[in-house]
């Protein structure tokens, strides 16, 4: 699909679909989306580009959905700056058996179903199984969207390259954040482009995927260290959290707990900091050792609408008030929080 047209409600923006495997879709005419985006990104000297990833349980008409309500939250605000966007969407099949079969969830999760420890914990959890592998699988999915070379990453490099000093602001959702680091990581290694934001709404992602290292782990750093040691964001990284995100605190801390052998919920909390098997989008990020540019926000409150960020630093806040469920990230509040973050960029 091309460009979405605006209606009364949303702007017009530019829907890039991938498919199971990571691989952008051709167009019907036989032409490749994001090679239009960067044409038209050089064509009209755009300054600003808004790239926005989905996460879990989107189909292709869910996706578009989605991103109305996305886009309709933030009517009436202006853009940093003046002139606006060109937004840039992308979609991938993120419920399992649409757009193919999902890839295997990971090897350690299929020995503790086998021996059935994992299904009494899922049972006294409350939780499905088919939901839980559900999650899982589109997990390892959105790592392979933004990593393979025809994938998100080659949108963001696309889109990078189409004008020098281009300014690419990221905004994710759940394992929409998952692909958006992974596609960062990749285009912007060997010192390559910087984002200029990267926003994460309920991140289905390690609260440590961004540390130089893991607590209580040998194996090395978080997946995506390189994102804040490379200093990937030249402006603000802003991740939300919410008590009320059972998907994370349940479905994603489970799992992360038998693929880790066991719970380090006891160390974190003595030591004040997100347990090992926490996700971004429950417990905020985490950061071995402590860096001097992570803060917590003040909660945000249903109506705020001021916010003091600043250009290099690592933000958590507690959405809880505003964000209900893993999926309830549609509100002028967080458009507001964003845009704010927007006009910390240097």
């Amino acid at each position: 699909m091309p460009f979405v047209p605006p209606t009364a409600t949303t702007p017009e923006y530019a829907l890039v679909v991938f498919d199971a495997q990571g691989r952008e879709l051709a167009e019907a005419d036989g032409s490749v989306l994001s090679e239009t985006v960067a044409e038209r990104i050089a064509a009209e000297n755009v300054t600003d580009v808004v790239l926005l990833c989905h996460g879990w349980l989107n189909d292709f008409s869910g996706a578009q959905v989605t991103y109305a309500a996305w886009l309709a939250a933030g009517r009436g605000l202006e853009w940093p700056g003046g002139a606006a966007p060109l937004i840039v969407a992308a979609h991938w099949p993120s419920i399992p058996g649409r757009g193919g079969e999902p890839p295997d969830v990971p090897a350690e999760l299929h020995a503790h179903l086998a021996d059935r420890t994992l299904l009494t914990a899922l049972e006294n959890a409350g939780t499905d199984v088919a939901e839980f592998l559900s999650f899982w699988s589109m997990r390892e999915r959105a790592i392979s969207l933004g990593a393979t070379d025809a994938g998100l990453g080659r949108l963001l490099a696309r889109i990078f390259a189409a004008r020098p000093g281009v300014r690419v602001h990221l905004a994710g959702h759940s394992l929409g954040c998952v692909a958006l680091s992974a596609a960062l990581a990749s285009a912007g290694a060997a010192r390559g482009p910087h984002a200029a934001t990267f926003f994460l709404a309920q991140a289905a992602e390690s609260s440590w995927a961004f540390s130089a290292s893991v607590p209580f782990f040998t194996g090395g750093g978080g997946r995506y260290r390189a994102v804040v040691a490379d200093g990937l964001v030249d402006g603000a990284l802003v991740a939300t959290t919410s008590t009320h995100d059972l998907a994370l605190n349940v479905l994603y801390r489970l799992g992360m707990e038998f693929i880790l052998q066991r719970s380090y919920a006891a160390e974190a909390s003595a030591a004040g900091r997100p347990a090992r098997a926490a996700a971004i989008g429950a417990d905020g990020l985490g950061f071995d050792p402590p860096v001097p540019t992570a803060h917590k926000l003040p909660p945000l409150r249903p109506g705020a609408a001021q916010f003091a960020l600043a250009a290099g630093a690592q933000y958590t806040v507690d959405a809880s008030a505003v964000i209900a469920d893993h999926n309830d990230v549609a509100h002028a509040e967080l458009a507001r929080l964003f845009l704010a973050a927007v006009a910390a960029v240097p």
